[in-house]
């Protein structure tokens, strides 16, 4: 059983190997254009969280002093 394959390139390869290259780049760019939103969109909440908890602190803070301040007018 001998094998009668060869391994000579068909004329069309180069179009194939082009025509791949093209679809790779068209799939990283839809991937980027889906990926960039979405993180943007992730950072943008996890900073308001973030912002929103950093003001709750100081209003506690604040209040705090407030009433320590009553108190002391009192005393």
């Amino acid at each position: 059983m001998q094998s009668n394959f060869t391994t000579q390139p068909t004329p069309n390869s180069q179009y194939v190997d082009s025509r791949m290259q093209t679809d790779v780049s068209v799939n990283i760019l839809i991937g980027f254009s889906i990926l960039i939103p979405m993180v943007v969109l992730v950072g943008f909440n996890i900073y308001k969280k973030q912002r929103a908890a950093v003001l709750r602190k100081q209003i506690a803070s604040l209040e705090k002093l407030w009433l320590l301040n009553i108190k002391k007018k009192r005393a």
